[in-house]
């Protein structure tokens, strides 16, 4: 039974979370070869400025979802 979490930046819509969700239980269970109620996909949305990359914040170094 796969559990996959992915972490990603807050403000994607429910339509992308599903797409998400989606496509990542298409490819476990194609390559796992497992049925997709077997497969359990968390999406955890996470804030800019709780996500550092090379020593700085994230909303330190890109504008906000939509201001881009």
């Amino acid at each position: 039974m796969p559990v996959i979490t992915v972490n990603w930046w807050q403000g994607n819509d429910r339509k992308a979370r599903k797409d998400l969700v989606t496509g990542i239980t298409d490819v476990v269970t194609r390559v796992s070869g497992c049925p997709d109620e077997a497969v359990t996909v968390i999406v955890r949305d996470v804030a800019p400025g709780h996500w550092g990359t090379g020593g700085r914040l994230a909303d330190e170094t890109r504008p906000p979802r939509g201001r881009r």
